[in-house]
């Protein structure tokens, strides 16, 4: 069978401290959007990974762990071969590998004619990342604690974006530490968005977007400033970090005005790709 998974944005991403497992605590306002990978998943005698990307073709690879622990928690005597075709920029900050676990989730449970409901795909989920969960779920939704408490959201009307990353690549725990490092006061752009999603205004909506690491990134990759503010110049409502990046996303008023922007940053040396988001995935 095929399978897409999709990748996401963070609209917003605030960071509430510290957690007693050391992990941080967030809220963060995910959106999932139509920028994916595909993903062939067929019965087999034994458990195999190929990608398109030579370097994610290692045992420890997410959807071979997504796979493994699918088995694992049902006792189905069964494996599977999975075929990634890779299409969203890795490390980018936009869920790239937490969707390959997610649609592969989806995927074999379905193959197998599913022996776990929902409750029980988003339980695996948690145990494979952060972002996993809000994957796997698919659809607009407020995320907190690691990311694997999840709050839908209704309201939030088709945007137009554009996608961008340049040549750096930062590491989430350094960003993270730097993070800590900064002691930057803490951000609530999530209840802003909340509020703004309320009165159904579209621009307010946009304009509560934003991202506590960007001070961070800027430090630490000033190319994504860069390419924040280059999308500004070429037409974005609002340009912000997705994740702990180095991707950035625009928000442009049509799709049209999309992808000339994309083609625009193309033509500066960045890989760039107009999208929508998504109101649901799977």
């Amino acid at each position: 069978m095929k399978i897409n998974a999709y990748a996401k944005i963070n609209a917003t991403l605030d960071i509430c401290g510290v957690r007693e497992d050391g992990f941080h605590s967030l809220r963060s306002v995910m959106l999932p959007v139509s920028l994916h990978d595909e993903i062939v998943i067929e019965k087999s005698e034994s458990l195999s990974f190929q990608c398109n990307i030579k370097e994610l073709c290692t045992e420890d690879n997410l959807c071979l762990r997504a796979a493994r622990l699918f088995f694992e928690s049902t006792g189905i005597d069964g494996a599977v071969a999975i075929e990634l075709e890779k299409n969203i920029p890795f490390p980018a900050g936009l869920g790239g590998g937490s969707a390959d676990a997610a649609a592969v989730l989806k995927g074999v449970n379905t193959l197998f004619d599913k022996p776990l409901d929902d409750t029980g795909l988003l339980t695996l989920a948690s145990k494979l990342g952060s972002d996993v969960s809000f994957c796997l779920y698919g659809s607009p939704a407020l995320c907190e604690g690691r990311g694997e408490l999840l709050t839908p959201i209704d309201g939030i009307p088709e945007l137009y974006l554009v996608i961008a990353i340049g040549k750096s690549r930062l590491s989430t725990p350094a960003v993270y530490r730097k993070y800590d490092e900064a002691g930057l006061e803490a951000r609530n752009d999530s209840d802003r968005l909340l509020k703004a999603v309320e009165s159904r205004d579209r621009d307010a909506i946009v304009a509560s977007f934003g991202n506590a690491f960007e001070p961070v990134t800027d430090l630490l990759a000033p190319e994504t400033m860069e390419l924040r503010s280059r999308m500004i110049s070429l037409g974005a409502q609002n340009a912000r970090l997705s994740g702990s990046g180095p991707s950035v996303f625009g928000v442009l008023k049509s799709y049209e005005e999309a992808r000339i922007c994309a083609q625009q940053l193309e033509g500066m040396g960045y890989f760039a790709i107009s999208c929508r988001t998504l109101d649901k995935t799977y």
